[in-house]
């Protein structure tokens, strides 16, 4: 039986590209290496990147709901606050974004500036207060939104909720389609975790279209490997009840590649900005330091290591983020 898609507001530009970066391979030795790269930092509405597919999904159900505002939480250079906050510009929804830590008093830069010119409301905490305190403050911004006459509905971090995955259950399909198209038969993937709601997507869409020829792999970016096993595991779990998805999850199908967190959650370090330079340099795509430089120096020691892209090819999903490497202007230029 075909599988029942909720209601979604079709915003992303889809199907994003899938490349084969051919000069990279030379410049990693040659040879029988096949490194493909994902673009999904191309799903359009400002550069959203991955957060765009899941806000399909919370979009369409807020509108439904008859809400008028969306409340949502990251830290000021959060992709996804900035996401949100272009989603609900286009569609004439309001945005509150909660922010943990307060942003710098300097003038706004980056992901930060682009929420400004989208209209966003913002309110700013200390890290201690809002995580001691975040569900009243989340019910505070939605009394507020009330109190003024609105309907708030809430979405976490990265819009990981249940409904969210199932923009990457969608994606798997259509990465599987583009592979196919390329006679690729078989292949690793790659891609950042950190509020988790991509990598379950990926990982339920494998299940549920049944792709069995794709193993799929996470680097974390924040916190450490049992955290994102019970986060991810309590995603999968949860849309498969709320849903009736036809899979089993198993957590034997985690699978993570650790140790490229660095100093913290949003601190780069110098083998991601080398990483950021090298694609730059001889592919002309960025990543960004927070996310997905991160997670490709996984694949980049993988490649030299002849863990991934000899035996069967590497995808790295390029989940978006291009505006914050504008808050990080010295770091990147090091």
């Amino acid at each position: 039986m075909p599988v029942k898609h909720p209601n979604r507001i079709p915003l992303a530009r889809l199907p994003t590209p899938l490349v084969r970066l051919q000069r990279l391979e030379r410049e990693l030795g040659g040879g029988p290496l096949q490194i493909w790269l994902k673009r999904d930092d191309l799903t359009g509405v400002e550069f959203s990147g991955n957060k765009v597919r899941k806000l399909e999904y919370i979009a369409a159900d807020a509108l439904a709901a008859g809400c008028d505002t969306l409340i949502t939480e990251g830290t000021p250079q959060s992709n996804h606050c900035r996401a949100t906050a272009a989603v609900c510009a286009r569609l004439g929804l309001r945005s509150h974004l909660l922010f943990r830590p307060p942003p710098p008093e300097d003038p706004p830069q980056g992901n930060h500036l682009l929420d400004v010119l989208f209209g966003a409301r913002t309110s700013a905490f200390a890290r201690e207060r809002f995580t001691a305190e975040h569900d009243e403050i989340v019910r505070d911004a939605a009394r507020s939104t009330n109190a003024d006459g609105g309907r708030a509905r809430y979405t976490p971090a990265g819009a990981s909720e249940p409904l969210g995955c199932w923009g990457y259950i969608r994606a798997a399909a259509e990465l599987a389609e583009q592979l196919a198209a390329a006679h690729v038969d078989e292949a690793d993937v790659v891609l950042a975790v950190s509020s988790g709601g991509t990598y379950a997507g990926l990982l339920l869409g494998a299940l549920v279209h049944r792709l069995d020829h794709l193993k799929v792999w996470a680097v974390p970016v924040s916190d450490d490997v049992g955290y994102h096993r019970r986060n991810v595991s309590r995603l999968c779990r949860e849309a498969i009840e709320q849903f009736g998805l036809p899979a089993e999850f198993d957590e034997s199908r985690l699978q993570f590649i650790d140790g490229y967190v660095g100093p913290g959650y949003g601190v780069p370090y110098p083998e991601a900005i080398a990483a950021l330079r090298l694609l730059a340099r001889v592919e002309g795509m960025v990543l960004d330091p927070v996310y997905t430089a991160k997670a490709f120096c996984a694949v980049l020691d993988g490649v030299r290591g002849g863990r991934f892209g000899c035996e069967r090819p590497v995808v790295f999903i390029h989940t978006g983020g291009i505006f914050s490497n504008f808050a990080w202007p010295e770091t990147l230029l090091q």
